[in-house]
């Protein structure tokens, strides 16, 4: 089914300019409830903000300095997990907080296994790599800024 549209704009010379669409009806819809199911979802941002400042050194977070290496950290809400996404020689440090986005008024806190971060309450998953949802969780991991000085990095928000 098509359907015929016109629209009519006065500019403010009293020119009128005459638009005529054609669209299918099944496209018209299906693009209706993707809006409309994209701005029905809420935001992402559903961890609460804490100010912190935390250092991540070789002496205190040996296993993150490791290709693929991860470490628990202070700070954020419900603490850090700290991934490296580089090698040792040359690491590439990441954080997120571990506190779960679904249902984050509760606080509960995710646990790294594996490559997977879990949420032990809800069962929702996210990936280690990248803070992204694996499973359950419709938003990912809240992610925080990592520096570097020197042989020190540091992660705040």
């Amino acid at each position: 089914m098509l359907l015929e549209n016109t629209i009519k704009i006065q500019d403010k010379g009293n020119f009128v300019y005459v638009f005529k669409t054609q669209a299918k009806l099944p496209l018209l819809l299906s693009v209706f409830l993707l809006l409309l199911w994209s701005c029905s979802g809420g935001s992402c941002n559903v961890v609460p903000d804490r100010s912190f400042n935390t250092n991540i050194n070789q002496a205190e977070h040996i296993g993150v300095f490791a290709t693929n290496g991860w470490a628990y950290a202070d700070g954020g809400y419900a603490g850090l997990i700290v991934y490296n996404m580089g090698t040792q020689s040359n690491p590439q440090l990441i954080a997120y907080d571990r506190c779960s986005t679904v249902n984050p008024e509760k606080g509960n806190r995710v646990y790294v296994e594996g490559m997977l971060i879990v949420d032990r309450e809800s069962g929702a998953k996210w990936l280690l790599r990248d803070g992204s949802p694996a499973e359950l969780a419709e938003c990912p991991l809240k992610p925080y800024r990592v520096g570097q000085s020197g042989n020190i990095f540091y992660v705040q928000n």
